[in-house]
């Protein structure tokens, strides 16, 4: 006679039906959580931390976003980490308003809008949706990354065209994403970056040519190079520099790829290096650089952001695997 009984090894997992539809109910609380009002967390967390040393204890292994990954199915766990999860509970939504994990996010955004919209399922699609307005609403707020939003938006907007007819989900919810497609852009076009008010403190041209040019030297980004050049004439001077040019070309191209327009039997010393690495990035692109990336820790194979860490089980330094925006979509088989 068949057990009728629910098995132990069941996920368990249960709908609730919420204002953007149906969500996981263990999802949806750590998505609740996540979106609570800053001022509650504060109150929730004056009340459940009374002494400073377990205070302490949650701020270095409570609020740190992770995610266990799974790897297909096992006797313990019979549904595979999803990449909706993993949007959930690594943040992504929270991540775009951390500078040093923008472009990161970004990064995987525009490849899944990219390639793989159009064979995403439903809840993938809104959670992809709900990063996008997040952005947008951290890129009116501070005023940064204006037109690589932009240009993120275009590409959305192509990707809903091409997919009409191939789509996963109801028409209705292809609807939905082009009307929110076109809301954030009419917010992006009516945004205008407000001129700084005079407070007294020290501007950008104002500091001392050395510690303008060690900035510069810092920007992976030849177009900041360029935009920043054009707000001084002395920093226009800095920003022609071959030295900065040159360092630009050895940081973004290896040897063989710059020796394509540089031969060998060349007798040029002095190579002109901001046209060399117009033509190489012409043809190769530029390295992609990340400021935090997501990692995978080697030993209980936790997905987390570097730059927060994540509550490991080993008492020693646990060693890691860092994740490039293609590696972590990899990993769900996108």
């Amino acid at each position: 006679m068949p057990f009728l009984g629910r098995d132990w090894r069941s996920p368990g997992d249960q709908w609730v039906r919420t204002t953007e539809g149906w969500e996981k109910l263990r999802l949806w609380r750590v998505k609740l959580f996540e979106n609570l009002n800053a001022n509650i967390l504060a109150r929730l967390m004056k009340l459940a931390l009374q002494d400073w040393y377990v205070k302490k204890d949650f701020i270095s292994h409570g609020h740190q976003p992770h995610m266990l990954y799974v790897k297909g199915n096992s006797k313990e766990r019979k549904i595979p980490t999803s990449l909706s999860e993993a949007f959930i509970r690594l943040d992504m939504a929270g991540a775009v308003k951390d500078i040093r994990r923008f472009n990161y996010v970004l990064k995987v955004i525009q490849h899944l809008l990219v390639y793989r919209l159009s064979n995403l399922s439903g809840t993938s699609q809104k959670h992809i949706f709900h990063i996008l307005e997040e952005m947008v609403n951290h890129v009116i707020t501070s005023g940064n990354n204006v037109n690589t939003t932009m240009s993120l938006l275009d590409k959305a907007e192509m990707a809903l065209t091409d997919g009409q007819t191939s789509h996963i989900g109801s028409a209705h919810l292809w609807a939905r994403h082009k009307q929110s497609i076109n809301k954030m852009r009419n917010l992006l076009v009516a945004f205008q970056i407000k001129q700084r008010e005079e407070d007294g403190k020290v501007l950008f041209g104002d500091l001392p040519d050395d510690c303008i040019r060690d900035i510069l030297f810092r920007l992976a980004d030849h177009k900041d190079v360029l935009h920043t050049g054009m707000t001084n004439t002395s920093i226009y001077d800095m920003s022609q520099e071959v030295l900065l040019w040159k360092q630009l070309c050895m940081f973004h191209f290896t040897p063989m790829q710059l020796l394509t327009f540089l031969p060998q039997e060349t007798q040029d010393d002095n190579p002109n290096w901001k046209y060399l690495y117009r033509r190489c990035v012409k043809r190769f692109g530029r390295k992609d650089v990340y400021a935090d990336m997501l990692a995978l820790c080697l030993h209980c194979q936790c997905l987390f952001w570097q730059s927060i860490g994540h509550p490991c089980v080993n008492d020693n330094m646990p060693t890691s695997q860092k994740l490039t925006p293609e590696a972590f979509l990899k990993l769900f088989a996108l």
